[in-house]
C-alpha cells in the first residue's frame, strides 16, 4: 500500500512538473532584426478548435492568417513546414501577402507525388516548378532536390521570389580517405533566401531552452500563461 501511494505521489509530481514547464506558442519574427513580433498561445485541441478562421481554413492555415494580421507592415513571408500548405498560401495571397512556405504534412492540393516521381533519379541541386490557380491566385509548387536522397517541397505566391539560380550552398561530405570536402549545390534564389532566414525563431528557442534555460529556472504556475 505504501509503495502504491508513493507511485501515485511521484506520478502526481511528474504531471505537475510537466504542466509547469511551459506553453506552446506559434510565433512570428523579423529575419532582419531577429525581433519576435507576435506570439499566439496554443490552448490545446478544445481551446483552439473554435478560434477564428480555423473552421473555414483548418487549424494551420487559420493560425497562419491570424499571425500575419498582427504584422500589417510585412508583405513578404517565409514559413516553416508546420504552417505550409497550398490553402495557406492562397489565403495569404487573398490578404495581399507574398509567401514562401515549406510543405510537409499538409500536402493536400500540392502535386507532391508528381514532383517526387519527376526528381526520383535527379542529383542534388535540381528543382521543378509547377504552376496552378486557386481562388484566382497563381500558386507555384516547387520541388527541390536537396541532395541525391532528399527532396524538399515548397509552395509560394507568384511574386514571392525568383526561381532562377541563386546563391549555392556548401554541402560537406567525407571522401574515401576521411577528409572533409565541400561542393557547391545549385539552389533557386528564393530558396537560398529562405534557408538564410529559416533559423530566426530557432535562435530564440535556443536562447530560451539552452542559454537562459528558462524552463528549468522560471516555472509558470499556469500552463496557458
Amino acid at each position: 500500500m505504501l509503495l502504491f501511494l508513493l507511485v501515485v505521489f511521484l506520478t502526481f509530481l511528474l504531471l505537475v512538473f510537466a504542466a509547469a514547464i511551459g506553453t506552446e506558442f506559434k510565433s512570428v519574427a523579423c529575419p532582419i532584426t531577429g525581433t519576435m513580433l507576435h506570439l499566439e498561445v496554443q490552448e490545446g485541441w478544445e481551446g483552439m478548435k473554435d478560434k477564428r478562421l480555423n473552421k473555414d481554413l483548418g487549424t494551420t492555415a487559420g493560425c497562419t492568417v491570424r499571425l500575419m494580421e498582427t504584422c500589417s507592415t510585412s508583405t513578404g513571408i517565409k514559413w516553416d513546414a508546420w504552417f505550409g500548405s497550398i490553402t495557406a498560401v492562397s489565403e495569404l495571397a487573398l490578404h495581399g501577402f507574398e509567401a514562401v512556405m515549406q510543405v510537409k504534412q499538409n500536402h493536400g492540393l500540392h502535386p507532391k507525388k508528381v514532383i517526387e516521381d519527376g526528381l526520383k533519379e535527379s542529383p542534388g541541386g535540381v528543382h521543378i516548378v509547377l504552376k496552378g490557380t486557386l481562388h484566382e491566385n497563381i500558386i507555384l509548387a516547387i520541388g527541390y532536390r536537396y541532395n541525391s536522397k532528399k527532396t524538399l517541397f515548397f509552395a509560394m505566391t507568384s511574386n514571392a521570389g525568383s526561381t532562377e539560380p541563386g546563391q549555392p550552398y556548401e554541402m560537406k561530405y567525407t571522401d574515401p580517405f576521411g577528409n572533409v570536402k565541400t561542393r557547391l549545390v545549385n539552389c533557386p534564389a528564393l530558396l537560398s533566401k529562405f534557408f538564410l532566414d529559416s533559423n530566426t525563431i530557432d535562435c530564440h528557442n535556443q536562447s530560451q531552452q539552452h542559454d537562459l534555460a528558462l524552463k528549468k529556472c522560471w516555472h509558470t504556475q499556469d500552463a496557458y500563461f
